[in-house]
């Protein structure tokens, strides 16, 4: 387990290794609403032995904290570029990579809903020190669990279909629990503040788990990373943050189970998001390599 740090990167970074240099990234054509399985239909295996591909959203995005934008590579040298997101689009394709791999994603939901129904019996209990513990465990189990999903969340975008024992593994965690700390008292202070201020706050840091597990960054880098992401593009996205809650209550109210597809779906959703305006990362190639 490593314990952060921002990855080095002068703009020149090459993430998959000291080979002659990156492969030709030509624009692909089209927009970021088109299939993103190019030469298949939406039905069919989005993980095919070419590799993830995307069509093209436009520019590159580099946030300060992390160095300039890695190279547009996707698995087996696919091409996926960055940009602008739709946020239809994006719950569409969110929809596609939970319907072609849906077993690991309802079991970690319906381990997170097992776990967290246990914590909070322990945090209604009567005895004051008891509850405390169970506040306590509430913590580590909502910082494990959110950890374990974006791991699988990343895997699965980046076109590793990943296993439901591949979510079971923690990465940079001490700078985790650090960031989510941080972002915690700073979305109950804005939240003190009339409470718009909070939601706010909750916005423009909601990648910061995304980039301290993706990019292996500090808790100060990462939440400056996520607002500086977030704020290229947060109309769409704040849309996009609008249709993941409308589905989240849709599947509370589908007698509760429908949230075992809709928390995966709201998830995808908002890591598509995340790979398009960020870009790609060397972490699930790492993260597959047994590295």
């Amino acid at each position: 387990m490593t314990t952060g740090g921002t990855p080095p990167g002068d703009g020149s970074h090459n993430p998959y290794g000291d080979s002659s240099g990156p492969p030709d990234w030509n624009q692909q054509p089209g927009g970021y609403g088109q299939d993103p399985y190019p030469g298949q239909g939406y039905g069919q295996d989005p993980y095919p032995g070419q590799g993830y591909e995307q069509p093209g959203y436009g520019h590159q995005y580099s946030a300060p904290g992390y160095g300039a934008a890695y190279p547009q590579q996707g698995v087996s040298g696919g091409v996926m570029a960055t940009g602008p997101i739709s946020a239809p689009d994006a719950v569409s394709t969110a929809w596609q990579l939970f319907k072609n791999n849906p077993l690991p994603w309802v079991l970690i939901t319906l381990a997170l809903g097992v776990a967290s129904f246990l914590v909070s019996m322990i945090s209604n209990s009567d005895s004051s020190g008891v509850a405390t513990l169970g506040t306590i465990l509430t913590l580590i189990v909502s910082f494990v669990f959110q950890a374990f999903i974006i791991r699988g969340a990343l895997l699965e975008v980046d076109g590793h279909k990943p296993e439901i024992g591949d979510f079971f593994k923690l990465h940079n965690f001490g700078w985790f629990v650090v960031a989510g700390i941080i972002v915690s008292i700073a979305v109950a202070i804005g939240t003190i503040l009339l409470i718009i201020p909070g939601l706010v706050v909750g916005f423009f840091t909601y990648w910061t788990f995304n980039f301290v597990v993706d990019r292996n960054m500090t808790a100060t880098d990462a939440i400056r990373s996520s607002f500086n992401a977030i704020k290229t593009d947060g109309g769409n996205l704040f849309l996009l943050a609008v249709l993941n809650v409308l589905i989240t209550i849709a599947g509370f109210f589908a007698l509760v189970v429908g949230l075992l597809v809709a928390l995966p779906i709201a998830t995808l959703a908002s890591m598509v998001a995340y790979r398009a305006i960020t870009g790609p990362s060397d972490f699930s190639q790492v993260a597959t390599s047994g590295v």
